[in-house]
Protein backbone atom coordinates (compact mmCIF):
# COMPACT_ATOMS: atom_id res chain seq x y z
CA UNK A 1 0.00 0.00 0.00
CA UNK A 2 3.06 2.21 -0.11
CA UNK A 3 4.20 3.67 -3.40
CA UNK A 4 7.78 2.57 -2.79
CA UNK A 5 9.11 -0.57 -4.47
CA UNK A 6 7.58 -3.77 -3.16
CA UNK A 7 9.49 -7.09 -3.10
CA UNK A 8 8.68 -9.18 -6.17
CA UNK A 9 8.98 -12.73 -4.81
CA UNK A 10 6.18 -15.03 -5.90
CA UNK A 11 4.97 -15.54 -2.36
CA UNK A 12 4.37 -11.80 -1.99
CA UNK A 13 2.09 -11.43 -5.01
CA UNK A 14 -1.08 -11.41 -2.92
CA UNK A 15 0.26 -8.63 -0.72
CA UNK A 16 1.47 -6.68 -3.73
CA UNK A 17 -1.88 -7.00 -5.51
CA UNK A 18 -3.76 -5.72 -2.48
CA UNK A 19 -1.27 -2.89 -2.08
CA UNK A 20 -1.74 -1.82 -5.66
CA UNK A 21 -5.51 -1.90 -5.25
CA UNK A 22 -5.32 0.50 -2.34
CA UNK A 23 -2.85 2.71 -4.17
CA UNK A 24 -5.26 2.92 -7.08
CA UNK A 25 -7.83 4.22 -4.64
CA UNK A 26 -5.30 6.82 -3.51
CA UNK A 27 -4.62 7.95 -7.06
CA UNK A 28 -8.31 8.27 -7.86
CA UNK A 29 -9.05 10.22 -4.68
CA UNK A 30 -9.00 13.97 -4.82
CA UNK A 31 -6.75 16.15 -2.77
CA UNK A 32 -8.12 17.90 0.24
CA UNK A 33 -7.26 19.25 3.64
CA UNK A 34 -7.52 16.91 6.55
CA UNK A 35 -8.32 18.12 10.04
CA UNK A 36 -7.54 16.52 13.34
CA UNK A 37 -10.55 14.65 14.63
CA UNK A 38 -9.20 15.38 18.11
CA UNK A 39 -9.81 19.14 18.06
CA UNK A 40 -11.78 19.70 14.86
CA UNK A 41 -9.66 22.58 13.68
CA UNK A 42 -5.91 21.93 13.70
CA UNK A 43 -4.46 20.58 10.46
CA UNK A 44 -2.58 17.32 10.87
CA UNK A 45 0.20 16.96 8.35
CA UNK A 46 3.03 15.29 10.26
CA UNK A 47 3.74 11.61 10.09
CA UNK A 48 2.90 8.96 7.48
CA UNK A 49 -0.29 8.68 5.53
CA UNK A 50 -2.61 5.92 6.72
CA UNK A 51 -2.19 3.95 3.48
CA UNK A 52 1.61 3.98 3.76
CA UNK A 53 1.50 3.00 7.41
CA UNK A 54 -0.81 0.07 6.67
CA UNK A 55 1.37 -1.09 3.81
CA UNK A 56 4.54 -1.04 5.90
CA UNK A 57 2.70 -2.96 8.63
CA UNK A 58 1.67 -5.63 6.12
CA UNK A 59 5.17 -5.96 4.73
CA UNK A 60 6.64 -6.24 8.22
CA UNK A 61 4.31 -9.17 8.93
CA UNK A 62 5.33 -10.84 5.69
CA UNK A 63 9.01 -10.37 6.46
CA UNK A 64 8.41 -11.85 9.91
CA UNK A 65 7.22 -15.05 8.26
CA UNK A 66 3.48 -14.79 8.80
CA UNK A 67 1.43 -17.16 6.64
CA UNK A 68 -0.25 -16.11 3.40
CA UNK A 69 -3.62 -16.80 5.02
CA UNK A 70 -2.83 -14.50 7.93
CA UNK A 71 -1.54 -11.79 5.61
CA UNK A 72 -4.57 -12.14 3.36
CA UNK A 73 -6.91 -11.63 6.31
CA UNK A 74 -4.96 -8.55 7.39
CA UNK A 75 -5.26 -7.12 3.89
CA UNK A 76 -9.03 -7.60 3.92
CA UNK A 77 -9.50 -6.09 7.36
CA UNK A 78 -7.17 -3.14 6.86
CA UNK A 79 -8.63 -2.32 3.47
CA UNK A 80 -12.11 -1.98 4.98
CA UNK A 81 -10.86 0.84 7.22
CA UNK A 82 -8.21 2.44 5.01
CA UNK A 83 -10.44 2.83 1.94
CA UNK A 84 -11.66 6.42 1.88
CA UNK A 85 -8.94 7.50 4.31
CA UNK A 86 -5.91 6.66 2.17
CA UNK A 87 -4.27 10.08 2.14
CA UNK A 88 -5.17 10.98 5.71
CA UNK A 89 -2.26 11.36 8.11
CA UNK A 90 -2.42 8.36 10.42
CA UNK A 91 -2.13 10.74 13.38
CA UNK A 92 -5.47 12.31 12.42
CA UNK A 93 -7.40 9.13 13.24
CA UNK A 94 -9.23 9.38 16.56
CA UNK A 95 -10.81 6.86 18.90
CA UNK A 96 -14.23 8.38 18.24
CA UNK A 97 -13.80 7.96 14.50
CA UNK A 98 -12.85 4.30 14.85
CA UNK A 99 -15.76 3.65 17.21
CA UNK A 100 -18.26 5.33 14.88
CA UNK A 101 -16.95 3.40 11.87
CA UNK A 102 -16.97 0.10 13.74
CA UNK A 103 -20.58 0.33 14.88
CA UNK A 104 -21.88 1.65 11.55
CA UNK A 105 -21.05 -1.55 9.67
CA UNK A 106 -23.78 -3.76 11.16
CA UNK A 107 -21.22 -6.48 11.82
CA UNK A 108 -21.56 -9.19 14.42
CA UNK A 109 -19.79 -8.73 17.74
CA UNK A 110 -17.20 -11.31 16.69
CA UNK A 111 -16.41 -9.44 13.46
CA UNK A 112 -16.19 -6.09 15.25
CA UNK A 113 -13.77 -7.62 17.75
CA UNK A 114 -11.56 -8.86 14.94
CA UNK A 115 -11.55 -5.51 13.12
CA UNK A 116 -10.77 -3.59 16.29
CA UNK A 117 -7.94 -5.96 17.24
CA UNK A 118 -6.42 -5.49 13.79
CA UNK A 119 -6.48 -1.70 14.17
CA UNK A 120 -5.04 -1.95 17.66
CA UNK A 121 -2.20 -4.05 16.29
CA UNK A 122 -1.60 -1.63 13.41
CA UNK A 123 -1.39 1.46 15.60
CA UNK A 124 0.55 -0.33 18.35
CA UNK A 125 3.11 -1.31 15.74
CA UNK A 126 3.23 2.32 14.55
CA UNK A 127 3.85 3.54 18.10
CA UNK A 128 6.64 0.99 18.57
CA UNK A 129 8.26 2.28 15.37
CA UNK A 130 8.04 5.89 16.50
CA UNK A 131 5.58 6.76 13.71
CA UNK A 132 2.82 7.74 16.16
CA UNK A 133 2.79 8.79 19.79
CA UNK A 134 -0.43 7.04 20.83
CA UNK A 135 -2.78 4.26 19.75
CA UNK A 136 -6.30 5.62 19.06
CA UNK A 137 -7.81 2.12 18.82
CA UNK A 138 -7.04 1.53 22.51
CA UNK A 139 -9.62 4.18 23.35
CA UNK A 140 -12.42 2.05 21.86
CA UNK A 141 -14.15 -0.42 24.16
CA UNK A 142 -14.04 -4.00 22.89
CA UNK A 143 -17.53 -4.97 21.62
CA UNK A 144 -19.22 -7.94 23.23
CA UNK A 145 -19.47 -11.09 21.16
CA UNK A 146 -22.91 -12.43 22.02
CA UNK A 147 -22.23 -15.58 20.03
CA UNK A 148 -19.79 -16.73 22.72
CA UNK A 149 -22.80 -17.46 24.91
CA UNK A 150 -24.48 -19.58 22.25
CA UNK A 151 -23.65 -23.14 21.22
CA UNK A 152 -21.78 -23.42 17.92
CA UNK A 153 -23.96 -23.88 14.87
CA UNK A 154 -23.68 -27.26 13.20
CA UNK A 155 -25.41 -29.12 10.39
CA UNK A 156 -27.50 -32.17 11.08
CA UNK A 157 -26.57 -35.29 9.12
CA UNK A 158 -29.50 -34.66 6.77
CA UNK A 159 -28.41 -31.04 6.20
CA UNK A 160 -24.81 -32.09 5.54
CA UNK A 161 -26.01 -34.59 2.95
CA UNK A 162 -28.07 -31.91 1.21
CA UNK A 163 -25.03 -29.63 1.04
CA UNK A 164 -22.73 -32.34 -0.31
CA UNK A 165 -25.24 -33.63 -2.87
CA UNK A 166 -25.90 -30.07 -4.05
CA UNK A 167 -22.17 -29.53 -4.50
CA UNK A 168 -21.83 -32.91 -6.22
CA UNK A 169 -24.43 -31.81 -8.77
CA UNK A 170 -23.15 -28.27 -9.32
CA UNK A 171 -19.40 -28.23 -8.69
CA UNK A 172 -17.35 -31.34 -7.88
CA UNK A 173 -14.31 -29.29 -6.93
CA UNK A 174 -16.38 -27.50 -4.30
CA UNK A 175 -17.82 -30.85 -3.24
CA UNK A 176 -14.31 -32.17 -2.67
CA UNK A 177 -13.43 -29.16 -0.55
CA UNK A 178 -16.63 -29.36 1.49
CA UNK A 179 -16.25 -33.09 2.12
CA UNK A 180 -12.78 -32.43 3.53
CA UNK A 181 -14.15 -29.68 5.73
CA UNK A 182 -17.01 -31.84 7.02
CA UNK A 183 -15.14 -35.09 7.59
CA UNK A 184 -11.60 -33.90 8.34
CA UNK A 185 -12.43 -30.64 10.13
CA UNK A 186 -10.04 -28.42 8.18
CA UNK A 187 -10.31 -24.68 8.62
CA UNK A 188 -11.61 -22.85 5.55
CA UNK A 189 -8.18 -21.37 4.77
CA UNK A 190 -6.57 -24.80 5.09
CA UNK A 191 -9.13 -26.53 2.90
CA UNK A 192 -9.16 -24.07 0.01
CA UNK A 193 -5.36 -24.02 -0.24
CA UNK A 194 -4.95 -27.78 0.03
CA UNK A 195 -3.04 -29.41 -2.83
CA UNK A 196 -3.83 -32.84 -4.26
CA UNK A 197 -0.29 -33.96 -3.39
CA UNK A 198 -1.13 -33.38 0.28
CA UNK A 199 -3.96 -35.93 0.17
CA UNK A 200 -2.39 -39.30 0.89
CA UNK A 201 -3.73 -42.84 1.18
CA UNK A 202 -4.53 -42.64 4.89
CA UNK A 203 -4.20 -39.02 5.87
CA UNK A 204 -4.21 -35.38 4.78
CA UNK A 205 -1.10 -33.37 5.50
CA UNK A 206 -1.61 -29.82 6.71
CA UNK A 207 1.76 -28.18 6.28
CA UNK A 208 3.06 -25.69 8.81
CA UNK A 209 2.89 -22.95 6.20
CA UNK A 210 -0.86 -23.49 5.71
CA UNK A 211 -1.87 -24.25 9.30
CA UNK A 212 -3.23 -21.39 11.37
CA UNK A 213 -1.13 -22.57 14.30
CA UNK A 214 1.96 -22.84 12.04
CA UNK A 215 2.32 -26.46 13.14
CA UNK A 216 2.23 -29.36 10.72
CA UNK A 217 -0.40 -32.00 11.41
CA UNK A 218 -1.81 -35.15 9.82
CA UNK A 219 -5.57 -35.64 9.66
CA UNK A 220 -6.99 -39.14 9.27
CA UNK A 221 -8.99 -39.84 6.11
CA UNK A 222 -12.06 -41.64 7.44
CA UNK A 223 -13.93 -44.11 5.19
CA UNK A 224 -16.77 -41.66 4.58
CA UNK A 225 -14.34 -38.98 3.41
CA UNK A 226 -12.50 -41.43 1.17
CA UNK A 227 -15.82 -42.30 -0.49
CA UNK A 228 -16.55 -38.66 -1.32
CA UNK A 229 -13.02 -38.05 -2.55
CA UNK A 230 -13.34 -40.95 -4.94
CA UNK A 231 -16.17 -39.11 -6.72
CA UNK A 232 -13.65 -36.70 -8.25
CA UNK A 233 -12.87 -33.03 -8.18
CA UNK A 234 -9.51 -31.27 -7.95
CA UNK A 235 -7.86 -29.03 -5.38
CA UNK A 236 -6.82 -26.33 -4.68
CA UNK A 237 -10.22 -24.71 -5.12
CA UNK A 238 -9.84 -21.64 -7.31
CA UNK A 239 -12.14 -18.67 -6.64
CA UNK A 240 -13.15 -20.55 -3.51
CA UNK A 241 -15.26 -17.88 -1.83
CA UNK A 242 -17.54 -17.40 -4.83
CA UNK A 243 -17.90 -21.10 -5.51
CA UNK A 244 -18.63 -22.06 -1.93
CA UNK A 245 -21.05 -19.16 -1.60
CA UNK A 246 -22.90 -20.46 -4.65
CA UNK A 247 -23.30 -23.85 -2.99
CA UNK A 248 -24.54 -22.32 0.25
CA UNK A 249 -27.16 -20.35 -1.69
CA UNK A 250 -28.26 -23.37 -3.71
CA UNK A 251 -28.54 -25.78 -0.77
CA UNK A 252 -31.81 -25.16 1.13
CA UNK A 253 -30.31 -25.31 4.62
CA UNK A 254 -29.24 -22.63 7.14
CA UNK A 255 -25.52 -21.97 7.23
CA UNK A 256 -24.24 -21.06 10.72
CA UNK A 257 -20.77 -19.58 11.03
CA UNK A 258 -18.07 -22.21 10.49
CA UNK A 259 -20.73 -24.93 10.32
CA UNK A 260 -18.56 -27.55 8.63
CA UNK A 261 -15.70 -27.41 11.13
CA UNK A 262 -18.07 -27.16 14.10
CA UNK A 263 -19.92 -30.20 12.78
CA UNK A 264 -16.74 -32.25 12.47
CA UNK A 265 -15.52 -31.45 15.97
CA UNK A 266 -18.90 -32.02 17.60
CA UNK A 267 -19.62 -35.33 15.87
CA UNK A 268 -16.05 -36.58 16.16
CA UNK A 269 -16.00 -36.00 19.91
CA UNK A 270 -19.35 -37.73 20.31
CA UNK A 271 -18.21 -40.70 18.25
CA UNK A 272 -14.76 -41.28 19.75
CA UNK A 273 -15.28 -39.84 23.26
CA UNK A 274 -11.66 -38.68 23.23
CA UNK A 275 -11.11 -34.93 23.50
CA UNK A 276 -7.36 -35.26 22.95
CA UNK A 277 -7.83 -37.18 19.72
CA UNK A 278 -10.44 -34.73 18.41
CA UNK A 279 -8.31 -31.71 19.30
CA UNK A 280 -5.28 -33.25 17.62
CA UNK A 281 -7.20 -33.91 14.40
CA UNK A 282 -8.69 -30.40 14.38
CA UNK A 283 -5.42 -28.66 15.21
CA UNK A 284 -6.26 -26.83 18.42
CA UNK A 285 -6.16 -27.35 22.18
CA UNK A 286 -8.67 -29.32 24.22
CA UNK A 287 -9.63 -26.12 26.04
CA UNK A 288 -10.35 -24.41 22.73
CA UNK A 289 -12.42 -27.41 21.71
CA UNK A 290 -14.69 -27.15 24.75
CA UNK A 291 -14.86 -23.35 24.68
CA UNK A 292 -15.64 -22.74 21.03
CA UNK A 293 -16.05 -25.77 18.78
CA UNK A 294 -18.23 -28.28 20.56
CA UNK A 295 -21.97 -28.69 20.38
CA UNK A 296 -23.56 -31.50 22.39
CA UNK A 297 -24.67 -34.26 20.03
CA UNK A 298 -25.55 -37.88 20.66
CA UNK A 299 -23.39 -40.83 19.67
CA UNK A 300 -26.26 -41.99 17.47
CA UNK A 301 -26.22 -38.71 15.53
CA UNK A 302 -22.44 -38.94 15.25
CA UNK A 303 -22.74 -42.43 13.84
CA UNK A 304 -25.21 -41.18 11.27
CA UNK A 305 -22.96 -38.25 10.32
CA UNK A 306 -19.90 -40.41 9.70
CA UNK A 307 -22.04 -42.82 7.70
CA UNK A 308 -23.05 -40.23 5.09
CA UNK A 309 -21.64 -42.20 2.19
CA UNK A 310 -22.58 -41.01 -1.29
CA UNK A 311 -25.71 -42.63 -2.68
Amino acid sequence: MSEKAIPTSDSLKAVEAAALALLEAVRSAGGGRFLSAANGSREVTAGPRLVDLANEFLLSKYRAGRSDNYTGLLIKELKSFVTGREKRPAASISSAEIETWLHAQQWSGRTMQGRLLTLRNLFSWAVSRGEMISNPALGVDMPTDQSQFEPPGIHSPDQARIVLETARRLDKNAMRCLAIRYFAGLRTSEAISLEETEIRAEHIEITAAKAKTRRRRLVTILPVLRAWLELGGTLPLKQANNRLRAISRAAPVPWPHNATRHSFVSYHLAKYQNAGKTALEAGHSEQMLFNHYREIVTPAAAGEFFNLFPK
